[in-house]
């Protein structure tokens, strides 16, 4: 999946033996040119990339789809390889080319995870992500920076949102809260403009929302203070009225002749270790039992 949505290629081995004996920037970064194919501009082809591996066959170059119908390149067609370092990108704006793409629930963790295959994005790239079995085609608009083509490394970047072709803007109502939107709409100037990316943000806000509402969080209950009962909330003094309610009702249920522990009520201060032992009736000890406990241990002791 790495091969073919990303933005990394496969080399031989001998570009990295002719790399190691160069001093060169890390991460290598290559610039791929059509010299045989221009653009609209009167340029040549050329777009960035990564490499992923040096297990290509010799005289061979191994590419993504998306990147060789950007250069407008055919299978044994000729491409110049060429290292370079970029800038590290702090911004970039995307143009979905579907609609679909605002189906998905969570494109900051869609995206996160794509553009990890990628080491460098160009302006004018046609790049191809995957999400759920279904493929997403964005084409790069503009980079910050550099306005041609940004290092995407381990990178803090900023993502930005053109309208995806054929998305229809909403229709803005006008009335009385025009001015208060107009207002509002200053206040977070920092804020994506265009809809689709709002649009996309309310899904994301809604998404954390929903997920922060099912999450646990401890320590939610009411505290109680352990004073008197005019300190007490309210909340706490109707459970312990309620509760001293059911106790007496309880208590009126149950009949004399019903053998109930009765609650252990000692003063402050008061230790309780059990209550005195009261030998059953008929088990008292006879008196020649009593003779026999009391001649017990009468000897006299001898000093070594």
């Amino acid at each position: 999946m790495d091969a073919n949505y990303g933005g990394k290629i496969f080399m031989p081995p001998s570009a990295l033996d002719e790399i190691s004996q160069l001093e060169v920037v890390y991460p290598l970064l290559f610039k791929l040119q059509n010299d045989e194919e221009e653009s609209s501009s009167g340029t040549k082809l050329r777009t960035h990339c990564g490499v992923l591996e040096f297990t290509a066959e010799e005289g061979r170059v191994y590419l993504p789809q998306w990147m060789m119908d950007t250069l407008r390149l055919s299978p044994g067609s000729a491409v110049e390889v060429i290292n370079v370092a970029l800038l590290h990108g702090s911004l970039v704006k995307l143009q979905p080319q579907s609609v679909d793409f605002l189906d998905i629930s969570d494109h900051r963790a869609v995206l996160e995870n794509a553009l990890r295959r990628f080491s460098a994005l160009t302006v004018g790239d046609m790049i191809t992500i995957e999400y759920n079995n279904h493929e997403y085609k964005l084409n790069v608009l503009e980079t910050q920076p550099s306005p041609s083509a940004i290092n995407i490394v381990e990178t803090d970047l900023s993502v930005d949102f053109a309208p995806p072709i054929g998305y229809v803007e909403p229709t803005a109502q006008s009335g009385p809260g025009s001015q208060a939107s107009n207002s509002s709409s200053m206040a977070n100037i920092n804020q994506p403009t265009s809809s689709m990316a709002k649009d996309i943000r309310q899904k994301e806000d809604a998404a954390k929302g929903e997920a922060a509402s099912l999450r646990f969080q401890a320590f939610r209950g009411a505290g109680v203070r352990l004073s008197s009962g005019a300190d007490k909330p309210s909340s706490v003094r109707s459970y312990a009225s309620s509760t001293a309610d059911n106790n007496e009702k309880q208590s009126q249920d149950i009949s004399p002749d019903d053998e109930t522990p009765v609650p252990l009520d000692l003063p402050i201060g008061t230790l309780f270790f059990g209550y005195k032992l009261i030998p059953p009736p008929g088990s008292e000890p006879t008196d020649a039992n009593d003779a026999n406990e009391e001649d017990k241990f009468q000897g006299e002791g001898r000093v070594l």
